[in-house]
């Protein structure tokens, strides 16, 4: 069991450094130009308990068309991209759509299959992540309907959760977003 928990966080880990290495080059057909707005954007939430701290940036979201044990496929949607001192990741299935979602823990064997998120804190030389024992709520109120038409589109919600540090003690979380999909 240990064995696939180890393998599941280098798997977030390697996709997170991949996304966060990406800076911001649009994800979409050649020769189309990126979407392009004015408007503010945002990714933002309270963390408390185990740990305590704020996150704050824009969002990204990105379609991985072929991650997952079974190259099933996600979505990847975090808060901003670079190194931070808290990040907040959800991985939600392919076939995600508007509405309220329950969040829980998952087997490895499940990334994909069913919304999960992460709570990360970066520690300097590693990076603690949060994901047991999980329950709470992501509520989408606009997102992607045809994954071709991600660049551009609307992506807006609202989560609250709690899930368990390392040490036992729980972290509850609370946030919102608000932004295009490049």
């Amino acid at each position: 069991m240990a064995y696939f928990r180890n393998f599941r966080i280098a798997i977030l880990l390697c996709l997170a450094w991949i996304l966060l290495s990406c800076d911001d080059a649009p994800m979409q057909a050649p020769g189309h130009e990126p979407h392009k707005s004015n408007e503010k954007a945002w990714f933002q939430a309270a963390i408390t308990g185990a740990y305590e701290g704020k996150v704050s940036g824009n969002g990204v979201l990105v379609l991985l068309p072929e991650a997952g044990f079974e190259k099933q496929g996600y979505f990847f949607l975090a808060d901003s991209q670079g190194i931070r001192p808290h990040g907040v990741t959800f991985i939600l299935p392919r076939g995600m759509s508007k509405g309220r979602h329950s969040l829980h823990s998952l087997s490895p064997l499940d990334i994909g299959k069913f919304p999960s998120v992460r709570v990360d804190r970066d520690m300097g030389d590693s990076v603690i992540s949060a994901e047991k024992n999980t329950s709470g709520f992501l509520e989408l109120d606009a997102f992607p309907v045809a994954e071709r038409k991600l660049s551009g589109s609307d992506v807006s919600g609202r989560f609250e959760f709690e899930t368990e540090h390392l040490n036992g003690v729980m972290i509850t979380v609370r946030g919102n977003f608000s932004f295009k999909a490049k």
